[in-house]
């Protein structure tokens, strides 16, 4: 209290009027301008308060606080002068000017650091160029948001839509317009069912659980329809905790989730079809874990899914075969090839069976293995039908073998009457196609009374001293001694009777023999294996076929006892043929009288067996075309469906082998003495081209079996529809070797003009014989057209200086006549025929080939095939230098075809 008096004190002090001597103008002058003062300096930190309180970012506020202070200050010291005008309280004066200074002091001193802050702060021109920075890059921004693929949609707190993008309006069919302002729930946009987790995940945005989170759902379109959208949510916050916005970016997955359903439905698909396969299908990994088997696999290897997942699936493959196995599995996953092999599996229960494996490589977008998928096929019937069919191809070789011989010794026999020729001829093609060391023919020779048709077998020993065995005709090794010359009955021995009682001797090794004397008999002739077969003629001679083994015992088996038999049943029909025709000549010579009469009954003879001869050689080819065609097709169809998998291996094993000459170029001595001994060089590029030429031979042999089934139709003895086309492209086939070029004759060209011919009822094979005997005749003219002494059928060319040689061609041409006949025209360009032998050309036995080559049955068989068996028309058309035309006329349905010939150069019906 005292120093409040003190500061009001008065006493002492003279108010400050009294130096203005209390001039009025004077005195007005100051208290004017002081009050003016006084209300500027309120005035300003009024509004400097007011200020700071509505621009709360503001920077430097207690600057502006103590701007404020300082001019208050100021402007009570103006006051206090309007004061001590009248009352001298210089100390109040003073202490408001001490705090004043004090405040100008604080304000100057917080002011000078901040001068560099201040000085650093934008210019109005880069605050505006700032300003327009900001703009371009909303713009920008505002750009980037309407045109992304992505719906950009912000909202704010309340989550009412502050922003609805271009996007956002393409997604969901509303605009911008119709949904700014609105919470989802005040339309139709959220599927109810989704409701409840889009709230939650909001609600985590606001309580700053997640800033960012992922969620999709369902939701509604404008017309109704149900997309599948993906919203990407993100909160910011300001420095002080309060949400600013929530944007979402929404993606629209509808065509994705119904792709991946779509997928999930594949995936079922192929789960069914992979289970209920009849075949095992198994998927590994990139390494060769198992990691899905069916139950077809489990069926075949007699395991669990379980057993065969992992490498469960290599205990499984017989013992025998898994090293080979799991080696080329780990060659396959190392090179990344298709895997493929053959292989046995073991079940539990012991029993074997034959699979077939391969697998394929998954791989992703870059090209890596990711896995493998493949199958397994039991192939156990395959592989017992192969051993059943390698079996069947060495027992069918073998009887083609028996059938091509006893074909051959029928044919030459049917072809010779000369007994010595047919017997030298026999013993030569049975020791050639068994591979006997000897093959011989022995006659029983009887000096003796007793008449061979009435020999008692329990006769005295004694009556049979002038009997003996000749061995007549023998085929042998050239290192063998001959056996040729007679042998008596004592040398035989007791087999003596058991020949004459027509007991064949089967002798498997001279060993076995209990007979002493017939055992030393034999090795005195160097027998090691013996069979022998009796034959006994229509006048009761005996006669015996012997085979026999020096080198070696063997096992007669049943076929080649059963080809001797068939061989001595040919036989025997050969010899009573020659010794009728002797007796035949014999009764000529000794019957002059009658020998116009035999000499035409002989004749008759003969061309009745030539007619029998064609028939059954058309009959015998026709079966053994047919067996070999059905014999041969599966065994070439093995072969020809193994070329090319051997060829495949042996690339790969070739392949092998050049990297092993890559990456170890110094093998060992022994290696290299090896590769110089086998010139691996000449195997590594012959081997390919060897297995090439088989596969192209198989090709060949298939083309010709199926020629050969389709030229036979040895099943077709009844009316079929056939097609015409493929009998003659048989016969064709057939005839290829005499149709191309060769030594001393030029290659033939054959021109076919096919029509469009249907089905058309006939006997097939009998066709095709009608193909086959024309187009000979045909190839005969052009191969053979001017052959000194002989005059050929289609041959008798009288020179013209006007022709001129011309390539050899055959044309066939075939088409339809009045919609129910069938036309083949078969025309060559030879030399063409006279008149005189073409009138004769369908009469039986005329030819005017040389003996040996035609019989003259052809087309006159061939005439009544067409003619008489297929009510149809067979002509020919000829003239000198001009070549031959041979035209084939058969109606297309026998049954309502019209017996009317047709005459087509004529233009008639």
């Amino acid at each position: 209290m005292e120093i409040l008096s003190d500061l009001l004190a008065i006493s002492s002090f003279i108010p400050h009027g009294h130096c203005y001597l209390w001039q009025p103008q004077l005195v007005g002058l100051h208290v004017i301008s002081d009050v003016l003062i006084v209300l500027a300096y309120f005035s300003i930190p009024a509004t400097l308060f007011y200020f700071v309180r509505k621009r709360k970012d503001l920077p430097y506020v207690h600057v502006f606080l103590l701007f404020a202070a300082f001019i208050i200050a100021c402007g009570l010291t103006h006051l206090m002068a309007i004061v001590t005008l009248w009352y001298p309280i210089y100390w109040v004066s003073g202490t408001i000017k001490a705090i004043t200074a004090f405040i100008s002091v604080v304000t100057a001193t917080a002011i000078i650091p901040l001068v560099p802050q201040i000085l650093a702060l934008k210019s109005p021109k880069e605050l505006e160029k700032i300003n327009q920075a900001l703009e371009r890059a909303h713009q920008q921004l505002s750009f980037h948001i309407e045109n992304t693929p992505l719906a950009v949609i912000e909202w704010d707190s309340n989550f009412h839509v502050q922003r609805w993008s271009q996007q956002a309006e393409m997604i969901f069919g509303w605009t911008a317009k119709e949904v700014i302002n609105l919470h989802p729930s005040e339309w139709n946009f959220v599927v109810p069912e989704d409701v409840e987790a889009v709230s939650e995940v909001m609600t985590s945005l606001l309580d700053r659980d997640q800033p960012r989170n992922l969620i999709r759902n369902r939701n509604y379109t404008k017309n109704g329809s149900v997309v599948y959208c993906d919203w990407y949510n993100s909160a910011l916050f300001d420095e002080s905790g309060q949400l600013v916005s929530i944007l979402s970016l929404v993606q629209d997955v509808t065509d994705e989730i119904e792709a991946q359903e779509a997928l999930r439905e594949s995936e079922k698909r192929y789960q069914t079809l992979a289970e209920t396969s009849p075949v095992g299908i198994f998927h590994t990994d990139s390494q060769g874990n198992c990691l899905y088997v069916n139950e077809r696999c489990c069926e075949i290897s007699g395991t669990n899914q379980a057993a065969s997942l992992g490498t469960g699936w290599i205990k499984t493959i017989y013992s025998e075969d898994r090293s080979r196995v799991v080696q080329e599995w780990q060659k396959t996953v190392q090179q990344g090839k298709t895997f493929r092999s053959e292989y046995r599996i073991q079940r539990p229960t012991g029993e074997v069976s034959w699979v077939f494996g391969q697998a394929i490589a998954q791989k992703n977008e870059q090209g890596e293995i990711i896995g493998y998928i493949g199958t397994i096929t039991d192939i156990t019937a395959r592989k017992q039908a192969e051993v059943a069919l390698q079996t069947s191809e060495t027992k069918f070789r073998q009887l083609a073998q028996q059938e091509e011989l006893i074909n051959r010794i029928a044919s030459q026999i049917r072809n010779s009457l000369d007994l010595n020729t047919i017997l030298k001829t026999t013993v030569g093609q049975i020791q050639d196609l068994l591979q006997l060391d000897r093959c011989y023919f022995v006659w029983y020779r009887s000096q003796s009374s007793i008449s061979q048709s009435k020999l008692q077998l329990n006769s005295p020993k004694n009556s049979f001293f002038l009997d003996y065995w000749e061995i007549v005709y023998e085929s042998k090794n050239s290192d063998l001694p001959s056996l040729v010359g007679d042998y008596s009955v004592e040398q035989v021995g007791s087999w003596a009777m058991r020949f004459l009682q027509l007991e064949r001797i089967q002798v498997n090794d001279i060993a076995e023999v209990s007979e002493a004397e017939m055992r030393q008999f034999l090795t005195q002739l160097g027998f090691l294996s013996l069979l022998s077969i009796p034959i006994e003629t229509q006048g009761g001679e005996i006669g015996i076929i012997a085979c026999a083994y020096h080198q070696k015992t063997h096992q007669w088996n049943e076929n080649e006892i059963e080809l001797l038999k068939a061989v001595t049943d040919q036989l025997a029909i050969a010899i009573n043929q020659a010794q009728l025709y002797a007796k035949t000549q014999a009764n000529a010579i000794q019957a002059q009288a009658q020998a116009q009469q035999l000499e035409v009954t002989l004749q008759q003879l003969k061309q009745t067996q030539t007619q029998l001869i064609q028939t059954e050689k058309m009959s015998s080819l026709g079966q053994m075309v047919a067996g070999i065609a059905h014999e041969i097709n599966n065994p070439v169809t093995f072969v020809y469906s193994n070329v090319i998998p051997a060829i495949q291996h042996t690339d790969d094993l070739l392949n092998l082998l050049n990297l092993y000459q890559k990456y170890y170029p110094q093998p060992a001595l022994e290696i290299k003495q090896y590769i110089e001994e086998i010139e691996l060089e000449f195997v590594q590029e012959d081997l390919p081209k060897l297995l090439n030429s088989m596969k192209i031979g198989a090709e060949r042999i298939r083309q010709i079996v199926l020629s050969l089934r389709s030229f036979s139709r040895l099943d077709e003895a009844e009316f079929k529809a056939v097609d015409l086309h493929q009998g003659i492209d048989s016969t064709l086939l057939i005839l290829q070797n005499r149709l191309k070029e060769q030594a001393g004759q030029v290659g033939i060209e054959v021109v076919k003009s096919y029509g469009n011919l249907p089905l058309v009822e006939c006997y097939a094979g009998q066709m095709n014989q009608v193909f086959m005997n024309i187009l000979v005749n045909a190839i005969d003219a052009l191969n053979e057209p001017k052959t000194s002494n002989v005059e050929y059928l289609l041959s008798d060319f009288e020179s013209n200086d006007d022709f001129s040689p011309q390539k050899p061609t055959i044309q066939i041409q075939t088409e339809v006549v009045n919609s129910n006949w069938v036309m083949i025209r078969i025309v060559d360009n030879g030399p063409g025929m006279r008149e005189q032998v073409r009138c004769k050309l369908f009469d039986p036995f005329f030819t005017t080939k040389p003996i040996g080559r035609g019989t003259g049955l052809g087309l006159s068989i061939s005439y009544q095939i067409v003619v008489e068996k297929h009510q149809g028309q067979l002509e020919c058309y000829s003239n000198i230098g001009q070549g031959s035309e041979f035209v084939i006329q058969i109606p297309i349905r026998q049954a309502t075809a019209s017996r009317k010939r047709l005459n087509l150069f004529k233009g008639e019906e």
